[in-house]
C-alpha cells in the first residue's frame, strides 16, 4: 500500500464523517453518509486494503444503527468483521502478524456485536460463531476456538441436531489439542442428547462415531477402576463381557466386523498382550476417519 493511497482513503473518510456533524438548523443526511461509507469500503476492497475497508464498513454500520435499520447495521458489521479478518489472514500468510492483533480483535468484536443484533430464534449467530472457529484454526489461533464453539453450543440448545453437531466440534477440538479427558466428557454428553431423540440415519452415524472415539480415548487415558464412572465402565464392558447384540450397539448399527475389531483392541490393551496391535491397527485403518486414525496411532504408540 502506498502512502498516497492510504492518505487519499483517510481524506475521503474524514470528508464523509464531517458531513455527519450537526450544522445549525440542518440535520445531517445519515442515509447519504452510509451509502458513501459503503462505496468507500468497496473501493478499499478493490484496492486490497481490507483493514481500511473494515473501518468504512463499521462507519456505515453506525449510520444504519442511528437510523434504526437493524438489518443494515448487522450486514455492515459482518462485512466489517470479514474485512478485518482478511487483513489478519494476509498478515499471517506473510508471516508478520501483529503482536497486538488489532485486526483480529476488531474482526472478533464485529462478529460478536453482529450476533447480538439477531433475534433469539435466529440460527445465523450459530453460523457466525462456527465461521470464526474455522478462521481461527486457519491462522493457528486455537486459544480462541473453544470460546466460540461453546457459544455455538449454547445458542443451538433448542435445535437438537445442530446442538449435537456443535458438541461434536467441541469434542474434536479437545482431541486436536490433546485434552482427551474433556473430549471423553463431551462425547458422553452427546450420548445423553442422542438418548432423548428418535434414531435416524444421521444420528446412528453420530452415535457410532462417539462409540469409537470413547473406546479409543478410554484406552489412551487408562483410568483406574476407582475413577471409572458407571457410564464409562459400561462402554468397555460391552467389549469384554457383552456381545454385538447390546442395545446401544444395535442403536448405532455397528457392523460385526467393527465390533470384533473393537473387542480385540480392548482385550489386547487390557491384557497388555499387544503383540498383534500393529496388525489390528491396519485392519481398522480403512474404517476410520482421519481424526480417529490419528487417535488410534497415539493409542498404539502408548502401548507398544
Amino acid at each position: 500500500m502506498s502512502e498516497t493511497t492510504g492518505s487519499e482513503i483517510l481524506d475521503q473518510y474524514r470528508n464523509i464523517s464531517n458531513k455527519l456533524k450537526r450544522r445549525f438548523l440542518r440535520k445531517p443526511n445519515v442515509t447519504e453518509a452510509s451509502e458513501s461509507f459503503v462505496s468507500l469500503a468497496k473501493q478499499c476492497e478493490t484496492l486490497e486494503l481490507p483493514a481500511y475497508s473494515g473501518l468504512c464498513w463499521i462507519a456505515a454500520a453506525r449510520c444504519e444503527g442511528s437510523l434504526s435499520n437493524t438489518i443494515g447495521e448487522t450486514a455492515c458489521l459482518i462485512q466489517s468483521g470479514r474485512q478485518f479478518l482478511n487483513a489478519e489472514e494476509n498478515d499471517f500468510n506473510l508471516g508478520c502478524s501483529s503482536v497486538s492483533g488489532e485486526n483480529l480483535q476488531a474482526g472478533l468484536s464485529c462478529y460478536t456485536h453482529a450476533s447480538t443484533r439477531y433475534p433469539d430464534n435466529s440460527s445465523i449467530p450459530i453460523g457466525l460463531n462456527l465461521e470464526l472457529t474455522e478462521f481461527l484454526k486457519k491462522i493457528d489461533r486455537v486459544e480462541y476456538v473453544q470460546t466460540y464453539l461453546e457459544n455455538a453450543v449454547e445458542l443451538s440448545k433448542d435445535r437438537p441436531d445442530t446442538n449435537i453437531y456443535c458438541f461434536e466440534l467441541v469434542a474434536s477440538h479437545f482431541v486436536d489439542t490433546g485434552d482427551y479427558l474433556s473430549a471423553l466428557e463431551t462425547y458422553l454428553e452427546i450420548f445423553k442428547l442422542l438418548e432423548q431423540l428418535p434414531m435416524n440415519g444421521a444420528r446412528c452415524e453420530t452415535l457410532l462415531k462417539c462409540e469409537i472415539f470413547c473406546v479409543f480415548l478410554l484406552l489412551i487415558l487408562r483410568p483406574s477402576p476407582q475413577k471409572l464412572s458407571a457410564d464409562l465402565a459400561k462402554i468397555l464392558e460391552k467389549y469384554t463381557w457383552g456381545d454385538k447384540n447390546d442395545i446401544s450397539l444395535k442403536a448405532c448399527k455397528m457392523t460385526e466386523n467393527m465390533f470384533i475389531l473393537l473387542q480385540s483392541l480392548v482385550t489386547m490393551c487390557q491384557s497388555l498382550d499387544t503383540r498383534g496391535l500393529i496388525d489390528l491397527e491396519s485392519e481398522f485403518w480403512p474404517l476410520l476417519s482421519k481424526q480417529q486414525k490419528e487417535l488410534l496411532r497415539i493409542l498404539v504408540k502408548s502401548y507398544c
